[in-house]
C-alpha cells in the first residue's frame, strides 16, 4: 500500500481517472493519489515502479518529468 508522508493511506482519485477516460487520454495521463488522512495530493507517472514507491515520498515527488 502506498503511504503519504503523514503515514496515511494514499488512494487513487477516481474522479481524475473518470475525466481522463472521458477525454480519451487515460493511457498517457499521470495518476493522482490523495491521502485519506491529510488530503495531500501526489502525482505519479504510470511507469512508476514498486521500488520507487518504497523510497521516501520526497524523492518520488522530486523525480523529473
Amino acid at each position: 500500500m502506498v503511504k503519504c508522508r503523514c503515514g496515511g493511506p494514499l488512494m487513487l482519485d477516481k474522479s481524475h481517472i473518470s475525466e481522463a477516460r472521458r477525454f480519451a487520454c487515460l493511457a498517457t495521463t499521470r495518476l493522482l493519489w490523495k491521502c485519506r488522512l491529510c488530503g495531500h495530493s501526489l502525482w505519479l507517472d504510470q511507469s512508476t515502479t514498486p521500488e520507487e514507491l518504497q523510497a521516501p515520498l520526497e524523492a518520488v515527488e522530486a523525480k523529473p518529468a
